[in-house]
């Protein structure tokens, strides 16, 4: 069982201040209590006390309710905690999103002074469209497809979940050709011819 500095330094890391972790723990220790109790557990002023209060209300982890006419406050289980990990994971995720956006607005500028057209084949070419993922912001692709040809190969999903995780949204527009030979997969930057013999062009 871990004791409470492990415990009050885990919460420190979910971004909880000192004053706030004493504050949360003098809550579950006392149950629903008032404020001047809660701050005398925490070794802080009342005043102090009710605006950490006020805070963690935000946080979801403490609420106000009343009994017998007077306001009290309670500490919320621990299992709130993880509103707040997902919070942090979606502030990650949003900021990863905006590297990407960033890198791809300066692939581009680059790229725009390097033109030029660049041919892979076999392995390559289906790791040439897998890599251009890392650095898109780019959700939406085109597949031209003569309706009998099966293009929806393990592969492709993982990149349309990996094009999910990124950008959040993927956006996968099928054109039916009957005409159409064979089958083509267009993305950013990049032709991909999937078949036996795959090839891919990457533009820039």
């Amino acid at each position: 069982m871990a004791d409470n500095s492990t415990i009050e330094l885990e919460l420190r890391k979910l971004g909880l201040t000192e004053k706030e972790v004493r504050i949360y723990l003098a809550g579950l220790e006392l149950g629903p209590d008032s404020v001047q109790n809660i701050a005398r557990i925490a070794r802080l002023t009342r005043p102090t006390a009710y605006g950490i209060i006020k805070k963690l209300e935000e946080k979801k982890l403490f609420i106000e309710t009343k009994q017998k006419g007077k306001r009290v406050f309670s500490a919320q289980s621990p299992e709130n905690i993880l509103g707040i990990l997902r919070a942090q994971e979606r502030e990650i995720e949003e900021k990863q999103r905006e590297f990407i956006r960033i890198i791809a607005a300066l692939e581009a500028r680059y790229s725009k002074e390097k033109e030029n057209i660049r041919v892979f084949k076999g392995k390559e070419s289906f790791k040439t469209l897998a890599e251009t993922i890392s650095f898109t912001s780019v959700p939406q692709i085109l597949i031209v497809n003569p309706g009998n040809v099966p293009i929806n190969s393990k592969e492709l999903k993982k990149i349309y979940q990996a094009i999910k995780k990124r950008l959040g949204k993927v956006e996968v527009k099928e054109i039916i050709n009957p005409k159409f030979r064979g089958s083509l997969m267009v993305f950013d930057r990049v032709v991909y011819f999937p078949s036996s013999k795959p090839e891919a062009f990457l533009m820039g």
